[in-house]
């Protein structure tokens, strides 16, 4: 027994002295750019004469996210089984005809709105929402917690802390005029303390968490956004123009603009 504490009172000092050698910061993201996706050449480069949407109702909207340029970019699962939840609530609304979820992989990194033109054609769609992110997860080990890690073996209680913050950016835009109708934003940071041997359940947990949670700010900035759309199809004819496909009656235009809209807005989030 004595020469156990003999021991311990040896390796606790040594320990403590190269516990700042151990202590370790990691960071991971992962991000879409729509600015990039639309605009690869750097610029925008405007139609060569000014063109009021004309939207078409019932509604045929794609909804996709933008290509990811990193290794952590959501994977193909994550992002379908999100968009299959909002297909499936919103695909009766009045004023939408149908909903494609659109593959992200379809969509060409830097592909411009000529790649959205083709996707318009491959779907036959209209309008298409787009929706970007960015991701940052940090992990950080306290030296204490690599101590006890250390000595007692691979666990840790309060090891590491998990830190996130995640923007989303969805966009809706109407395909032909290349024109955006609207857009909205959502943050969230939040953090998430995890085992040593955890770390990666934690990182996948508190990116899905946070993502959901931005998301939905995102929906509740959607119908700010949307509110002053609507006031500007009002006072400017030159906002966007309302037609009804054959078989369709419609009233005023600016109403059932603003109920499409509802739709589309509804569209980007089940909450």
């Amino acid at each position: 027994m004595q020469s156990i504490r003999t021991i311990i009172l040896i390796l606790v000092p040594v320990l403590l002295a190269s516990c700042s050698v151990f202590t370790t910061s990691y960071n991971e993201s992962s991000s879409s750019s729509l600015v990039t996706y639309l605009y690869p050449a750097g610029k925008y480069t405007p139609l060569t004469e000014e063109i009021t949407p004309v939207i078409s109702l019932p509604a045929r909207v794609g909804v996709a996210f933008v290509p990811g340029h990193s290794s952590r970019s959501i994977n193909q699962a994550s992002m379908a089984s999100l968009l299959e939840i909002v297909r499936k609530a919103f695909e009766d609304r009045e004023f939408i005809e149908r909903i494609e979820i659109i593959p992200s992989s379809y969509l060409k990194p830097r592909g411009g709105f000529k790649d959205l033109g083709q996707i318009g054609r491959l779907y036959n769609i209209d309008l298409v929402a787009l929706v970007s992110y960015d991701q940052v997860v940090t992990s950080e080990d306290q030296t204490s917690s690599f101590l006890y890690w250390t000595i007692v073996g691979a666990y840790t209680i309060k090891g590491t802390s998990n830190n996130v913050t995640t923007m989303v950016d969805t966009a809706v835009f109407d395909i032909a005029s290349q024109k955006m109708l609207f857009r909205a934003p959502g943050l969230d940071e939040r953090s998430k303390r995890s085992h040593y041997v955890g770390v990666s359940e934690a990182h996948r947990e508190v990116s899905q968490a946070s993502f959901t949670a931005a998301m939905n700010q995102m929906t509740t900035n959607l119908g700010v956004s949307l509110d002053r759309f609507r006031e500007r199809v009002r006072t400017d004819s030159r906002t966007a123009q309302v037609v009804y496909r054959d078989g369709h009656a419609g009233g005023a235009g600016s109403i059932d603009l603003a109920l499409v809209l509802l739709a589309l807005a509804g569209l980007l989030w089940a909450g």
